[in-house]
């Protein structure tokens, strides 16, 4: 008879350890079936209408000209710094020349190529906007 009380007390012991697992995995194979996929929002910058340029609701339009024209103010700025652009670059050659080959490049001049550079990049940010 005891070992009748021993083999219930295991058969019980075994479904309430069964059933606890159970109820540990069920939340587990619940997460794993149910999957949220987050589907992405808007940007609320971005144009309702397809015609109307990047913007916040078309900002910035009525600065634009047509497409293809050229400000005359932007283009005299243009034109002038062309002008010290060239110069620049004439100064350099002439430098560069009279330099002796066997020696180092001399500091002024890397300077000098580098502000040449920099009005060059100048005047294609002007040129683009």
């Amino acid at each position: 008879m005891e070992e009748a009380r021993v083999e219930t007390r295991r058969r019980l012991l075994a479904t309430l350890a069964g059933m606890a697992g159970a109820m540990l995995a069920a939340p587990l194979s619940l997460r794993a079936q149910v999957r949220f996929t987050p589907q992405p929002l808007p940007s609320p910058n971005a144009p309702q209408n397809q015609n109307v340029p990047g913007g916040l609701d078309g900002s910035g339009l009525a600065h634009q000209s047509k497409p293809g024209t050229i400000n005359p103010l932007l283009w005299t700025e243009v034109k002038s710094d062309s002008d010290k652009l060239l110069q620049m670059a004439t100064d350099f050659k002439s430098k560069v020349d009279q330099t002796n080959l066997a020696a180092t490049l001399p500091l002024p001049l890397i300077k000098e190529a580098h502000e040449i550079e920099k009005m060059a990049k100048q005047i294609q940010s002007r040129m683009r906007s």
